[in-house]
């Protein structure tokens, strides 16, 4: 197949965000999601509006999720611009397969340094085991982080299901800020 891009590659995240959620890579494919989290077995979008008390946004218009956005100061991007993906392999989405096929990192220490406002990177993923090249990318963020005094946190997945669990770590973390898993 080759390169496959990062389907909301042209996606500018606006210099007003305070809080950067990050995650690895959406494929630019046919009948994929129209946004970030947008996958149908993607709870980012019911997660993330109850963190504020607001409802739900999981079948929501794109544009629903912007005036979100706007709202709370909340923008999203990916570590992963483009995947080099061998004939046969489209559909695999394993963490290490990603790993170790990835063509061209975002540069997310340039993105921060672009954005005044922000306060706080949350990554939707609680481990970086297996998956050493994404460390070392999350690893050279939470450096840069910590050099410029912004919060860095690890969320649980959003992906697969809802839980009252995982609502509840995204609300002490996001919202309360009385827990932080590190990278």
């Amino acid at each position: 197949m080759g390169v496959v891009l990062h389907k909301f590659r042209d996606h500018e995240v606006s210099a007003k965000t305070e809080t950067l959620i990050l995650g690895t890579f959406n494929p630019d494919i046919p009948g994929g999601p129209d946004f970030f989290y947008g996958r149908a077995r993607n709870f980012l979008w019911h997660l993330l509006p109850e963190c504020f008390n607001e409802p739900v946004l999981k079948e929501a218009s794109l544009a629903e999720k912007q005036v979100f956005m706007a709202r709370h100061k909340i923008d999203f991007a990916d570590l992963i611009h483009a995947l080099d993906v061998p004939d046969g392999e489209e559909t695999n989405i394993d963490d290490d397969f990603i790993d170790s096929h990835v063509q061209q990192w975002k540069d997310i220490v340039s993105l921060m340094d672009t954005l005044p406002n922000l306060k706080a990177i949350y990554f939707t993923r609680k481990t970086f085991n297996g998956i050493p090249n994404m460390r070392v990318q999350v690893n050279a963020i939470a450096a840069h982080c910590k050099q410029k005094n912004i919060r860095i946190c690890k969320l649980e997945t959003p992906a697969r299901f809802f839980s009252p669990e995982k609502q509840q770590q995204w609300n002490d973390t996001i919202v309360l800020k009385k827990t932080c898993l590190r990278p």
